[in-house]
């Protein structure tokens, strides 16, 4: 019995020696060179960190149709974090070394993540004739050398800041409707004849949700005053002086004496304020192009206009360009696990077809060729065209980022908003009666400057990149910094 066991077992070796080498092929699937019929194939995820657009069906859309057809099986996994928090929590974490793959940039963060590493160079992989794409200004400003020569980012798109008005209060105010406010003193007159004739049932000329304040004070207060020719940084001198934001202050201190200004602006949230517009019971209010959206949603009641800001008196009437600022660039995180994939994703994001996406959706104003020459084909946009880029308009050059962790009375080591935060709190405070207003404005402006000469002995911060002797309000872009200068030397 064994010994035949024994010959069964040697003849079906034999046989199965002859059939491999008959069909040259292996028996076991785990040898097969080509992928089993049914085994799905490996998948890279790119985890993706966007300020906002990310809740907008047809961006969730094409998202998905990015993910079930690009040919690298590559999958886009959107990361949830609050627009409130998102500086504070993506700075938190790419310093613990857990960022996403592809994430937006604050402006302000851009040189700081530069100098630390954080974001990848993608020189190397963009060919000529995808910069191309962009305007000039945007690649001058993403080359710059206070971004080290590389190119980290692109400008793809921008924000601009308007005053909006509703129309059927200038009217019963016995306002006229087309012709809307220059300076802050018509402001101020038209706000109080809004509000008195608005007495019993609850409409304000001016609203300033300041509970927001990153939002409405960098925009209301620090964009628009740049159509004056003011600007908290000074880019001849290479120093601060917040003394300029007197008259605009002094404008919403009135406005809340006479009783014009929307009360509890101190809480008063962004979207609370464009309802109240929406409603009919605000007269003026600052918006930026990304708030266009959230205010058709609303459904304006009345017919309302768009107009660029006042300026401080006639005088000061296009004295500078009015500030737009590059729409928070996307980079590439220089410790993605997959820089491939992930480059892939971000050119995703800056394509011809998601961007025409975010326009149509009225989420963005795109730089790149051909799109605002689109027609638009959502409904609801008519006015959104009012906030394209006017001849009027520029960005700037990056003023200097002034961390906490250089201010001697704050122990901090990474960075974070709150660079910028203690200058909201303190215009919030003059507004709200905390503070005197020259004191407050002096006190803040010997802090920073105290703060930009700590940073200037360090090794990373080289304060002639933020110095531009020839620096011109109206035409920002041309001047040249000192830096840029003694290199040539």
């Amino acid at each position: 019995m064994k010994r035949f066991l024994f010959y069964l077992i040697a003849l079906l070796g034999c046989g199965l020696a002859i059939y491999t080498m008959v069909y040259d092929r292996p028996l076991l699937p785990d040898f097969t060179p080509e992928q089993p019929a049914g085994v799905p194939v490996q998948t890279t995820r790119v985890k993706i960190a966007l300020y906002d657009w990310t809740e907008n069906l047809e961006v969730k859309n094409a998202i998905s149709q990015f993910n079930r057809t690009n040919p690298d099986q590559i999958e886009i996994e959107v990361m949830d974090i609050a627009a409130d928090v998102y500086d504070d929590t993506l700075n938190m974490l790419m310093t613990s070394g857990r960022g996403p793959d592809v994430f937006s940039v604050d402006n302000a963060w851009l040189a700081t993540y530069v100098n630390k590493g954080y974001l990848a160079n993608l020189a190397a992989e963009l060919e000529p004739g995808y910069l191309e794409r962009f305007p000039s200004w945007a690649r001058d400003y993403a080359s710059g050398s206070l971004f080290k020569g590389g190119i980290y980012f692109l400008p793809s798109s921008i924000d601009t800041v308007r005053l909006v008005y509703n129309k059927q209060l200038f009217r019963s105010a016995g306002l006229d409707p087309e012709q809307p406010p220059l300076t802050f003193g018509a402001v101020k007159k038209a706000a109080l004849q809004i509000s008195k004739a608005g007495v019993g049932v609850n409409k304000y000329g001016f609203v300033l949700p300041a509970g927001d304040t990153q939002d409405s004070l960098q925009t209301g207060l620090e964009m628009s005053n740049t159509y004056s020719g003011y600007y908290f940084y000074d880019y001849r001198t290479g120093r601060y002086d917040l003394s300029v934001y007197a008259p605009w202050l002094q404008m919403v201190i009135e406005m809340k004496q006479q009783g014009s200004l929307y009360p509890g602006e101190a809480l008063l949230k962004r979207n609370s304020a464009l309802r109240q517009f929406a409603d009919g019971n605000i007269g003026m209010m600052y918006v930026t192009s990304k708030d266009y959206v959230k205010l058709q949603e609303y459904m304006p009641k009345d017919d309302w206009g768009v107009v660029l800001p006042p300026v401080a008196d006639l005088s000061k009437y296009k004295a500078g360009a009015l500030m737009m600022v590059p729409h928070s660039p996307l980079g590439v995180n220089s410790a993605s696990g997959g820089r491939e994939a992930a480059v892939k994703v971000w050119r995703f994001l800056q394509s011809k077809e998601f961007l025409t996406i975010l326009y149509q959706q009225a989420l963005a104003l795109p730089v790149v060729d051909g799109i605002l020459n689109l027609p638009s084909t959502a409904p609801g946009l008519g006015h959104f065209k009012e906030f394209y880029p006017t001849a009027a308009e520029s960005i700037y050059p990056p003023a200097p980022q002034i961390m906490d962790q250089y201010d001697p009375n704050t122990v901090s080591t990474e960075p974070r908003d709150s660079g910028d935060r203690p200058r909201m709190q303190l215009y919030l405070r003059i507004i709200e009666g905390e503070i005197g207003l020259r004191q407050g404005l002096r006190s803040e402006t010997e802090r920073l400057n105290q703060m930009l000469d700590i940073a200037d002995t360090g090794y990373s911060f080289e304060r002639d990149e933020y110095i531009y002797p020839d620096f011109d309000p109206r035409e920002p872009l041309k001047g040249e910094s000192q830096q840029s200068r003694l290199s040539k030397e």
